[in-house]
Order: structure tokens, then C-alpha cells, then sequence
């Protein structure tokens, strides 16, 4: 067995862990209980302290100067400030819309990730988009359509409703795309340093309008421990694997087993608070994650493994 197949299998087998580790988030987040700018200040405010503290701990026991002067370099410039804001839009679109809206419509959403990256390699990087990407963005299209019109039918959904969920997600997705392209840009930007300095963000906005709003919630309404599970276990834990798996296997295998998150993220949500989609909104979904899955395997079978 070559070096390069323990790597790719050993990348897969993160990538998995990864994927299916992050899967219970939006579970968490509904048996949290919080008002949407509290469960955002807790969840930014956790996840963004611990990425930091993991980030400068790796720095510090690295004990190369220059590396930490070119990775905090590459975090400030503009292609790194640019991601973390990307990081910040993301969160708090990604909070606000499970928190308004139902969990299956969010995940389907922004599952269209890879679809906004090629769309920002070609706003940004001019590269061009294949007949498979156009195939892709317009069965998304019908698919995310048919999703949204069955909005009304979800059981046990948030009052808000599928297009404030829809609207969510794909500000998220395309937050998600465009730092994918940036990151391109500049290979040095530390992920870590990114992610927890826009999920920090994400954390201070909600902090700030709950705190903001006249006779608001307490910032210690809801189970703070079922957000905590969240915010300190399964997002850095689910990061650090997912990120981790980029460096031994192709991008798009990781981008695959994300779609897991579609899925099984929808089912515990059913299985544990009752919300549960119609049959519309469902071949709505498998129509988004067999569009996406048929253009990444086809990405894959085009562009060489990394």
C-alpha cells in the first residue's frame, strides 16, 4: 500500500468523522430553547474563544516566529479579512435562519455551497463555469424551488417560514463559496485563525442586539448546556477533523460526505424535538444533493486528486 493510499484512506476516514460528528449541531440548537441573538452569542462566543485558543496554542508549540508572523500576516490581509467576514456572514445567517425557520431548508440550502464556489471562481478568478456546473445550478434551482413551496407543511417548525430559511442558507452557502475562493487566493491564511475570529464575530453581533433589544431575553435563557455541547464539542471538533481532511484527500470528497449533515442533521431534528419535512420538500432535497453529487463526482473525474 503507497504512502499516497494510506493518506487518501486516512483523509476519507477523517472526512467521515468529520461529517458525521457535525450532524447532531442543528439538534443542539433547537433543544437549546434560546432566542435566535442569544443561542448566536453563545454558540459565536464558545466556538470562536476555543478555535482562537487552539490556534495560538499551536503557534506557541510550534515555536517558529516566521510562520506565526506569515500566518497572522496572511489572517489581516485583504484576502484573509475578506474570509473572516465570510466566516461572520455565514454564522449569524446560518443561526438566524434554524433558529426562524425549519432545520431541513437550511441544510438543504446550504448544501449549494459548491455550486457558489465555482460561481465566485468565475467572478473572481475568471474561471470559466463547465456545462456541468450550469446543470447543477439550474437543477439546485427546481430543487431548492419545489423545497420552499412545501414550507407550509413542515410539523413542528419554527413560525417562520421556508423562504426566511432558504434566504438563510444560501447566505450561507455563498459566505462559504467565497471564502472557499479566497482561500485559493491566499494558501497561508490560517483556518483556525479564520474561522474562530469570524465565529467570534458572529458572537459578538448577537451579544450585541440581544443586549441591544428593550425588555429582551436573558442572555442566560435556554439550556446553555445543549448550545455549549454545540458550540465547545461538535463544531471544533467537526472543524479540526474536516479541515484535517483536506490536507490527505480531495476537496470534493470532503464537500460529499457534507451532505451527510443534509441528512442526518434533518433526521435527529425529527427524531429528538418531532420537526419533521413534507414529501415535497424532501424530493425537493434529494433532487439539490443528486444534482451536487453527480457534478462533484464529475468535478473529481476532471480535476486531479489534491
Amino acid at each position: 500500500m503507497t504512502s499516497e493510499l494510506k493518506n487518501s484512506r486516512y483523509g476519507l476516514l477523517l472526512a467521515l468523522f468529520g461529517a458525521l460528528m457535525i450532524t447532531p449541531d442543528t439538534l443542539f440548537m433547537r433543544l437549546s430553547e434560546m432566542p435566535v441573538w442569544v443561542m448566536m452569542a453563545w454558540r459565536g462566543l464558545e466556538m470562536g474563544c476555543l478555535l482562537l485558543l487552539l490556534w495560538a496554542l499551536r503557534l506557541v508549540l510550534a515555536r517558529d516566529s516566521r510562520k506565526a508572523g506569515a500566518e497572522i500576516a496572511a489572517l489581516f490581509s485583504r484576502q484573509g479579512i475578506g474570509a473572516v467576514l465570510c466566516t461572520l456572514l455565514g454564522g449569524t445567517s446560518f443561526t438566524y435562519g434554524i433558529a426562524e425557520s425549519s432545520v431541513a431548508i437550511v441544510l438543504i440550502t446550504i448544501a449549494c455551497a459548491p455550486i457558489f464556489a465555482a460561481i465566485f471562481s468565475l467572478i473572481v478568478l475568471s474561471e470559466a463555469l463547465s456545462r456541468a456546473s450550469w446543470i447543477a445550478i439550474f437543477c439546485c434551482f427546481c430543487g431548492i424551488i419545489l423545497a420552499v413551496s412545501d414550507g407550509d407543511n413542515v410539523v413542528a417548525a419554527p413560525d417562520g417560514t421556508a423562504l426566511i430559511g432558504a434566504i438563510c442558507g444560501l447566505t450561507a452557502a455563498a459566505s462559504l463559496g467565497l471564502s472557499f475562493v479566497l482561500l485559493r487566493g491566499n494558501e497561508d491564511i490560517p483556518l483556525l485563525g479564520m474561522n474562530g475570529l469570524g465565529s467570534l464575530l458572529a458572537g459578538c453581533v448577537g451579544l450585541a442586539v440581544a443586549v441591544s433589544i428593550p425588555d429582551g431575553p436573558s442572555l442566560i435563557s435556554g439550556n446553555i448546556l445543549m448550545i455549549s455541547v454545540s458550540g465547545l464539542i461538535i463544531l471544533p471538533i467537526s472543524f479540526v477533523a474536516l479541515t484535517s481532511a483536506t490536507r490527505h484527500t480531495n476537496a470534493a470528497n470532503v464537500s460529499l460526505f457534507m451532505f451527510l449533515e443534509t441528512i442526518l442533521g434533518s433526521f435527529w431534528v425529527w427524531l429528538g424535538v418531532g420537526e419533521r419535512p413534507g414529501i415535497w420538500m424532501i424530493m425537493g432535497g434529494a433532487i439539490v444533493l443528486g444534482s451536487l453529487s453527480i457534478y462533484i463526482l464529475s468535478s473529481m473525474r476532471t480535476t486531479p486528486a489534491s
